[in-house]
């Protein structure tokens, strides 16, 4: 496991596709804004089986395009940019 110390707006890539930008440090919690393309999926440890919910659901052709994601403060479209906050 790679250990980074890094502070608010400062940003780390892996690979050439993803980019990982602290957002906010506040009381003990870190916001992270996740950059990645379409392909690459960005999981969440709290509820595994929503995930797995929703891949059926894509795979199924149920998902939803052209809708707006906020990261950061501006807006992106899914299509172009698959991000979360975290």
């Amino acid at each position: 496991m790679l250990v980074l110390t890094r502070k608010a707006n400062e940003e780390i890539m892996i690979g050439d596709h993803i980019v990982v930008n602290i957002v906010k440090v506040s009381g003990g919690k870190i916001k992270l804004g996740i950059t990645a393309p379409p392909e690459i999926s960005i999981k969440r440890e709290e509820d595994p089986q929503k995930f797995d919910e929703r891949a059926k659901r894509r795979a199924a052709g149920e998902t939803q395009h052209g809708e707006a994601m906020k990261v950061g403060g501006q807006n992106y479209n899914k299509q172009a940019v698959k991000a979360a906050l975290i």
